[in-house]
This record gives structure tokens, C-alpha cells and sequence, in this order.
């Protein structure tokens, strides 16, 4: 299942109202845009929803609504919500066009009945500030709740240019799976390498191969214990190291440069996530940061090719030129900002405009920079590309 549209608004009808409209999103997606243009609010409203979907609150500071489409298989779930910081005011889920569950203010509503045949609708009264797709999942009862829920836990959202685990040591080295919190991409990777060497034996060979393919020649990777010279700590510590080929030093990841490190952790993270089986949704915020500019656009088309063997949704975001000319326009998404309304273009929803950037002979970065997303050639300039075209067709 992926995410195909969604909508949301903050604070409406005030000083501070945000809009986020129009947002159609496909498999794969570079978002694109200037510094303030929208990126890392629309990529918050999305986390936020997710916390709320897991029964963990929100960050929102004033009321708030969503429209959510997704595309599962053959048919369609369409989410709506509506809530401010003390009650849900609104809840409604569509199963294609038929109403499955409908809450109201105050905690009421109904709900489809699944477990036996026919459709039986239920009453059902639930706190005024939890989400009825939290409070209501029952695989037996409820499933299409089990599909949006499962969507949410799938998330995994990447800051490439935070610090990803880098400073974050394990206090042992043995781990068992339910001991990590695979949702929180920040955390140690030992942990999570102990746990995924254990359980596919093919894991190693993957991240080395993918390593090696975005220009780190890597010959192995573990856990080792570490400590510091002039430390006063007596705890025991667990820390990720790396060996290169032609150098006998393992290098702990105190001593990995940044870039590195980081996308270490981000294939370390994703080649597990891809083995457990989820298809679900990848956000990675500022990718290829810290990077030079080849790694960074080999990381980036490693990442994409991952993701449309394992049928992930993956949002990548970048405000980086290098890395806009090494993706296919036709998975961009532009973010273009005018006062409190975000809007997006892409090859969905801009069509015409997108086909037609091909005329200009220009590179991908000025298809952003010079702003053709928006109004593409204006009549009497299209017009003349085509014949400039059709000539050199002759």
C-alpha cells in the first residue's frame, strides 16, 4: 500500500494557518524546493499523522484536518480526520466508496463489523482524544484498520544530515529482536546489526555490496568494544567499526566521517527493513548531505532501485542541484510555497508541463530553478519548440 494523495490544514482561518494542498505523490519521490518552500513541514504533517495512527500524540499547536488516499492493491482507502489539541472532532474511513467507519465529536460512532458475513455496522463509544483507527484495530473484526495501521508502523524517516546513530554506543553486544525500536533511526546500530546478522545470514554481503557501490571499498563491518583513552567511564561499550580493503585497521565509528557514517546507517537500516519484508514507506530528509557529489548520486540511485524491487514508497528530499540532475524528472515532486499554502507539481498531477521539458534541452535543475514546473512554455514559445523540433525530425 502507498500513499497517492493527501491533504492538510493547520490552524484555519488564523494568522498562523498552514496549507498543504494538492499533494499527489507517486512509488518514488525526490522532493524538491528552495530553502522555506515546504519540505520539512510537509514531511512532518506525515510523521505527525503516523504518531497519532500509533497512539502517541501529536505536535500540532492548533486544530488540524487531513484527507489521506491510498492506493492498496486493486482498490482504495480514503482516510479523513479532523482534531484540535483536546478532542477528535472528526474520523471517517472509505473502503473504495463504502463508508467503513464513521466517528463523531465526543467519541461515538460506527464501525463495520467484518468477522462474520454481511455488513453489520457497530456502535461504539471511545475517549474524545483517541483515534478510533488506534482504539478500534482488530485483525478479525476490523481489517481495513489492520491495512492503515500497518501503514503507519511501517514508517521510517531518516535526517541524512543529523546524526543517525553516529555518537550512540550499545552498552552490550547481544541483542534479541524485541529489544530494538527499528522506528527510531537515531539510536545505536549495534543493536541492529547483532540482530540482522543473526536473522538473514545474507545481510553483511548487502550492505558491503552496497557500500562498495556508492565508492566505499569496505571489506567488513561488526561491533567491537570501545573505550576512550582519559575516560573516566568503567561501563562497558559496544560501538560499529569498519574495515577497508588493503587496510588492516578497524576504524570505529568515532572515527567515520560523517558522510559516511551516515549512509552506512541509512543501508544498514533499509537492507533490514527490505529482508524483514515491509513494503511500506521510506522518508530520508536532506539525502546525500555530507556526501561528495559522486556518493551521493550513487547512493541515491541504490536507494531508488531498492526501493522499486521491494515496492517501498520512498520520499527522498534535496535542495542539492548535483543530485536533482541525477534523478528522472518524472519522479520529482516540487515544492513551491506562496504564504501559509504549500502546493506540489509533479509528473501526476503537471503532466503536459513535465512531457514538455524535454523540448529545452536543459538540465533537470533548471526545470526547478527557472520555475517551467509551474506554467511550462508559455503558447507561442511551445509553438516554436515543436517546429524546431519537427525540423530537426527532418
Amino acid at each position: 500500500m502507498y500513499l497517492k494523495y493527501f491533504s492538510f490544514r493547520e490552524n484555519a482561518g488564523q494568522n498562523i494557518e498552514w496549507i498543504i494542498d494538492n499533494v499527489s505523490l507517486g512509488e518514488i519521490n525526490l522532493m524538491v524546493g528552495k530553502n522555506s518552500s515546504g519540505k520539512t513541514r510537509t514531511l512532518n504533517a506525515l510523521s505527525d499523522l503516523v504518531s497519532m495512527l500509533l497512539g502517541k500524540g501529536t505536535t500540532a499547536t492548533g486544530p488540524v484536518s487531513y484527507e489521506l488516499l491510498f492506493k492498496n492493491g486493486e482498490s482504495q482507502l480514503r482516510y479523513e480526520l479532523a482534531y484540535d489539541l483536546e478532542t477528535i472532532h472528526m474520523e471517517k474511513l472509505f473502503v473504495g466508496e463504502e463508508l467503513v467507519m464513521d466517528r463523531a465529536e465526543g467519541g461515538m460512532g460506527s464501525i463495520k463489523y467484518e468477522a462474520t458475513p454481511g455488513s453489520m455496522f457497530l456502535d461504539f463509544e471511545i475517549p474524545h482524544d483517541q483515534l478510533a483507527c488506534y482504539a478500534k484495530r482488530d485483525r478479525l473484526q476490523h481489517p481495513f484498520i489492520e491495512i492503515i495501521h500497518g501503514w503507519a508502523i511501517s514508517l521510517r524517516r531518516f535526517n541524512f544530515s543529523g546524526d543517525l546513530g553516529k555518537t550512540r554506543y550499545a552498552l552490550k553486544s547481544v541483542f534479541e529482536s524485541r529489544e530494538v525500536d527499528w522506528s527510531d533511526t537515531t539510536s545505536s546500530l549495534v543493536p541492529a546489526i547483532t540482530v540482522a546478522e543473526e536473522e538473514y545470514p545474507q545481510f553483511r554481503e548487502l550492505v558491503l555490496k552496497d557500500m562498495q557501490q556508492i565508492g566505499y571499498a569496505l571489506e567488513d563491518f561488526g561491533v567491537i568494544h570501545f573505550s576512550e583513552r582519559f575516560s573516566g567511564s568503567s561501563q562497558d561499550r559496544y560501538a560499529v567499526y569498519t574495515t577497508e580493503t588493503g587496510l588492516e585497521k578497524q576504524v570505529t565509528q568515532r572515527d567515520m566521517s560523517q558522510g559516511m557514517f551516515r549512509a552506512f546507517s541509512v543501508l544498514v537500516q533499509v537492507n533490514y527493513y527490505i529482508l524483514c519484508g515491509h513494503m511500506g514507506f521510506v522518508i530520508i530528509d536532506d539525502i546525500g548531505e555530507g556526501l561528495d557529489f559522486s556518493r551521493a548520486k550513487q547512493l541515491v540511485q541504490v536507494l531508488i532501485a531498492k526501493a522499486g524491487d521491494a515496492s517501498i514508497q520512498l520520499i527522498m528530499s534535496t535542495n542539492d542541484s548535483f543530485i536533482m540532475n541525477a534523478v528522472d524528472i518524472e519522479n520529482w515532486a516540487v515544492l513551491m510555497r506562496e504564504g501559509h499554502k504549500i502546493s506540489l507539481y509533479n509528473y501526476e498531477n503537471s503532466k503536459e508541463i513535465f512531457e514538455e521539458f524535454k523540448f529545452t534541452g536543459l538540465n533537470n535543475f533548471d526545470f526547478y530553478a527557472s520555475e517551467f514546473f509551474r506554467s511550462g512554455f508559455e503558447d507561442e514559445d511551445r509553438d516554436e519548440a515543436m517546429d524546431e523540433d519537427q525540423e530537426e525530425g527532418e
